[in-house]
């Protein structure tokens, strides 16, 4: 009976964890730029002046793409917010580069690059990557 009860209360345990991570609540702003700028700072070894800088604009671009998302509302269109934060990307993108040595500009494009690959043209325009789908 002790077994089956700790094998029903693991299952559980596991369950809730697993739901927590996929399904928990959305990451704020500042999460997420913290998460991104990580991983740019591992890629691209800013200096402190540089981390400050992206950051600045990572923490930025977030609060926009957010602001685009809770006035678009639950049930909006995906592309069209998409296409309403590409702009955004496209100058924050610039703002980044901006900053950056020439080694670095070169593996700045390539994350992007690698970025476009996984989403799948998504998020970017097409880019390229997909066809079109038809009007119906």
């Amino acid at each position: 009976m002790k077994k089956a009860f700790l094998i029903a209360a693991l299952f559980a345990a596991t369950v809730t964890v697993s739901k927590a991570q996929q399904g928990g609540q959305p990451r704020s702003a500042e999460e997420r730029v913290k998460i991104q700028s990580e991983r740019l700072n591992e890629r691209l070894k800013l200096t402190a002046d540089q981390k400050t800088k992206v950051d600045a604009i990572l923490l930025s671009q977030a609060k926009s793409m957010d602001s685009l998302r809770n006035a678009a509302g639950e049930g909006a269109d995906r592309r069209a917010i998409f296409e309403k934060m590409k702009p955004i990307r496209d100058e924050n993108d610039k703002k980044i580069a901006a900053l950056l040595t020439e080694e670095q500009k070169k593996t700045y494009a390539t994350i992007q690059e690698e970025m476009r690959n996984r989403m799948g043209g998504q998020g970017r325009g097409n880019g390229g990557n997909r066809p079109q789908q038809p009007a119906n």
